[in-house]
């Protein structure tokens, strides 16, 4: 993570604070919320860690350490994932031969469909 990720994430936690201490003045003093304090979601369900991570391993078209993966998280989606954590859901998925494989320790990378399929035959 450069320093230009540390101030993007710290700046946005200062500004969920500031916003939730706003929030809380305004209701002390009587008045309505302008805004409802969690964004309302539409319905669509958002993805997994796993799921985003596959889609940064199908875009970088190369097997990645999960600290690269990590970083990638937060730089495309903002996204923050426990490198210990999401070490373990990708090696689960990886075990499972569900789309994943483990390259390296720590190093995950997709599954080819050829040999996928050579291997079940």
């Amino acid at each position: 993570m450069d320093k230009d990720d540390i101030k993007q994430a710290v700046l946005e936690v200062m500004e969920v604070q500031l916003e939730s201490q706003l929030r809380a003045i305004r209701q002390l003093r009587g008045e309505p919320d302008s805004a409802p304090p969690i964004p309302l979601r539409s319905g669509k369900r958002r993805q997994s860690l796993v799921d985003l991570s596959i889609q940064i391993l199908t875009d970088e078209g190369e097997p990645l350490h999960v600290n690269k993966i990590s970083q990638l998280l937060q730089k495309r989606f903002g996204r923050l994932a426990d490198r210990d954590t999401l070490s373990s859901s990708l090696s689960k998925k990886a075990r499972s031969g569900i789309l994943l494989r483990q390259t390296a320790p720590a190093t995950f990378g997709l599954l080819d469909f050829e040999e996928n399929a050579n291997e079940k035959s």
